[in-house]
């Protein structure tokens, strides 16, 4: 069975007329992959819609999406979600909200540097949230350097059981399939233990 990506994605541009978004790499998922992965995808602009989504994902009607995709701009252990009036959501905010909530889910930060936060602190949000895995980048991304790491991400997560020895396969396939890339994108990936 599929496991569908919940992604919540804000402007990447300050000119709305942009049309950058993650929506191909989720449709590509969805059309060429057998069986299809299943998404949802939501446009969040402001605090109150993120806090909003995030608590849909986590209902049970939604545990078929057991994948959190975080598309906006970051930096270590923060998101910036709408203008920067709304303020950065960090770790600490997360946990707040999703504690004790991911059980057997995986967070993927598709944002620039959010990762490069202590491995304590990671596994600390790991704890709290009670979530399987948390992923992404130490360091700022080339847009399509990452839309083709993350069409590998996402199809080995469709590959492989939501378990710690399932998530260790996802990362020998990316080291044996992607080494170059995930170098280069410093991609990380902190499973719970």
């Amino acid at each position: 069975m599929s496991k569908g990506i919940f992604c919540l994605e804000g402007d990447w541009y300050l000119d709305l007329k942009s049309r950058t978004s993650v929506r191909p790499v989720l449709e590509l998922l969805e059309k060429s992959n057998f069986p299809a992965v299943p998404y949802i995808r939501r446009d969040v602009g402001t605090l109150p819609e993120f806090e909003y989504y995030l608590r849909k994902w986590t209902q049970q009607k939604y545990a078929r999406y057991p994948i959190l995709y975080l598309g906006f701009h970051g930096d270590p252990g923060v998101l910036h979600v709408g203008e920067k009036r709304n303020g950065p959501v960090d770790f600490a905010w997360l946990e707040e909200r999703l504690q004790g909530k991911c059980k057997g889910r995986v967070i993927h930060f598709g944002s620039c540097g959010t990762m490069a936060k202590h491995g304590n602190r990671v596994r600390h949000f790991l704890e709290r949230t009670d979530a399987l895995a948390v992923c992404g980048y130490k360091v700022d991304v080339d847009w399509m350097l990452s839309a083709a790491f993350e069409i590998i991400l996402l199809s080995g997560f469709q590959e492989n059981a939501f378990t710690r020895s399932g998530l260790a396969a996802v990362q020998r396939r990316i080291k044996r399939q992607a080494p170059t890339l995930a170098r280069d994108l410093q991609f990380r990936m902190v499973i719970r233990s």
